[in-house]
């Protein structure tokens, strides 16, 4: 063989083995950012498990209050004259607080403690609906209110009259404003899009629960079908503070429990007030404030 052709022989397998190499490091350097991507693959399936949890969660309290609720409604006639007003008062309300300090509990801990990244959280989702600008939020917090009293209007019959419904939803706003404001000026939590200080617990959801819980506990047990539409508006409130970057989910989940804590109270204080008349309200007005007291006696 001639000495040029072994040459050039030697030359290519040179240049393959040179390829082989390079092709080995490139596949050897591009290994982490494949471990990477798998490692993304999985944080998105813990994500898309977490959001379903918190759904899940939600739904089931709920449902669990409302099967209470309907309970009595599948009960023959002669135990309905007997469970009627036990069931109804008083189960009802003793599902109330146990779901309303279970969100509260629920934001608290997710805020202030390690267990859950509220950052990362909302990273996730705004990678997955960017760009969210709907205002629906800014109208569903007041809907369930305006439903009730076209309603009222239109002559449905609610739990009471009409002026104990509005003060009962006026009690509950003052208990739910003023808890929420209080919370806000002291803990002073930046939003999520950097604008402002008062993040934290969001006032649209707990304005929306309150509405959405007024509607349930005045026309809810005569029209089912308002619990579902009021605490779906409520929902999709606070979901929609979330994918708009105005709201951390630990904001979401706290202002909800208070609007619907709120709402309880109101109805729980004006009942024992309606029976003992030990509950006095008065304005208060100074030179640069106003308000209103509230005593009541124990």
């Amino acid at each position: 063989m001639p000495i040029s052709t072994v040459a050039n022989s030697t030359a290519k397998n040179d240049c393959s083995l040179m390829i082989v190499g390079i092709r080995l490091l490139r596949d050897k350097a591009n290994f982490p950012f494949r471990i990477l991507k798998s490692f993304n693959f999985i944080n998105s399936i813990l994500l898309y498990i977490m959001i379903l949890k918190c759904f899940i969660l939600v739904t089931l309290l709920l449902w669990h209050m409302l099967s209470y609720c309907h309970f009595s409604d599948s009960l023959s006639k002669n135990k309905l004259e007997m469970f009627d007003q036990h069931w109804e008062k008083k189960e009802c309300k003793s599902l109330a607080l146990p779901i309303s300090a279970g969100l509260i509990a629920t934001g608290l801990t997710m805020e202030y403690c390690s267990l859950f990244n509220k950052s990362y959280f909302q990273v996730q989702v705004l990678n997955r609906f960017p760009n969210v600008t709907t205002k629906i939020d800014d109208y569903f917090q007041f809907t369930p209110i305006a439903l009730g009293l076209g309603m009222q209007a239109l002559g449905r019959r609610g739990e009471h009259k009409f002026l104990n419904q509005i003060k009962r939803l006026v009690l509950a706003e003052a208990f739910c404003n003023g808890t929420v404001t209080l919370i806000k000026t002291q803990t002073k939590h930046l939003r999520p899009d950097g604008t402002t200080r008062n993040s934290f617990p969001s006032g649209h959801t707990a304005q929306a629960f309150v509405a959405a819980t007024w509607l349930d506990k005045e026309f809810g047990k005569n029209y089912p079908w308002v619990r579902y539409v009021g605490y779906s508006m409520a929902i999709t409130t606070g979901v929609c503070r979330v994918l708009k970057n105005r709201h951390w989910a630990t904001d979401v989940v706290l202002g909800a429990g208070i609007g619907f804590l709120s709402v309880d109270l109101s109805y729980r204080l004006f009942d024992r007030w309606e029976k003992k008349r030990n509950l006095i309200f008065s304005p208060m007005v100074g030179q640069d404030t106003f308000g209103l007291s509230i005593v009541y006696g124990f």
